[in-house]
């Protein structure tokens, strides 16, 4: 099992230690990686980035990694981070990539035009006030910007957008947004930026993962070389959810393998139907 995306109960939003997670693998052999979002809770319930804050906790995600793999050793245990894209975030990201030796390092979007479009009480704000087109676009705008710092290894869950959008518009077709997600993948090509294939969206609404078969075509033909997997998960309990869709869309799209990072860099590949 390969694992790329999944958080514990030091993100602010996920519940279980650790060796939690790990223990749903029932002594199976795996490569998985804990990518704890950066940001926190304050007090008021509003996301917050300071370095310090955050270098502490993920010092403390690094002992627990290096204690999980004394205790499984038929896991491979790399430690890893969530990055949330926020323009006023980037110094103080750049201070924890620069504090803490990470293995793996995603980057995502959640907020567009100052809203968040994944959840809580401002997502249906987002849509409502916005055309099909114009919350489509204003997302993909965002994400090419994310990629343009290019702080991090992939993009996760790249079409995040559609999870609320398809109840607010109908169904989501990439080919209507084609000119403006081919720019997105053509700078991650040439940055060396991977793609997710992120499993969460089986578990919710949209009933399929992110992102929707063409664009990991589109990714494949623009020449990004590096896939990883990842369930998303915040609890023990949906630590592999969806994993097994994840992988046959990976095959059906004609890639042959995932790639695992160490230190930050790609050091091998497992192909897709290992």
């Amino acid at each position: 099992m390969i694992n790329y995306h999944f958080h514990d109960d030091l993100s602010a939003d996920a519940t279980g230690a650790l060796g939690l997670h790990c223990g749903t693998l029932d002594g199976r052999r795996g490569r998985i990686c804990v990518t704890n979002h950066a940001e926190t809770l304050d007090g008021e319930g509003r996301w917050i980035a300071r370095a310090d804050e955050m270098i502490r906790r993920f010092e403390r995600s690094a002992d627990a990694v290096r204690a999980a793999r004394e205790h499984y050793p038929r896991l491979e245990i790399r430690l890893g981070v969530e990055l949330e894209y926020r323009p006023e975030w980037v110094p103080a990201y750049e201070r924890l990539l620069a504090a803490v030796p990470f293995d793996f390092v995603l980057g995502s979007v959640h907020r567009v035009e100052g809203l968040n479009i994944s959840g809580g009480f401002e997502v249906d704000a987002f849509f409502l006030a916005r055309s099909e087109r114009e919350a489509y676009e204003a997302y993909f705008r965002d994400l090419r910007e994310m990629v343009q710092w290019g702080g991090f290894d992939v993009v996760a869950h790249f079409d995040l957008i559609k999870r609320y959008g398809h109840r607010h518009y109908g169904a989501y077709r990439p080919q209507r947004y084609r000119s403006s997600i081919l720019p997105v993948l053509g700078e991650m090509a040439r940055r060396g930026i991977g793609l997710e294939i992120n499993t969460s969206g089986v578990s919710q609404a949209p009933g399929v993962p992110y992102p929707e078969p063409e664009i990991l075509e589109w990714a494949r033909e623009v020449g990004v070389q590096h896939l990883t997997i990842g369930s998303d998960s915040h609890a023990p309990g949906q630590f592999a959810q969806g994993l097994a869709e994840g992988v046959a869309l990976a095959a059906h799209t004609g890639w042959t393998d995932f790639t695992l990072y160490e230190r930050r860099r790609p050091v091998a590949r497992v192909a897709v139907a290992a």
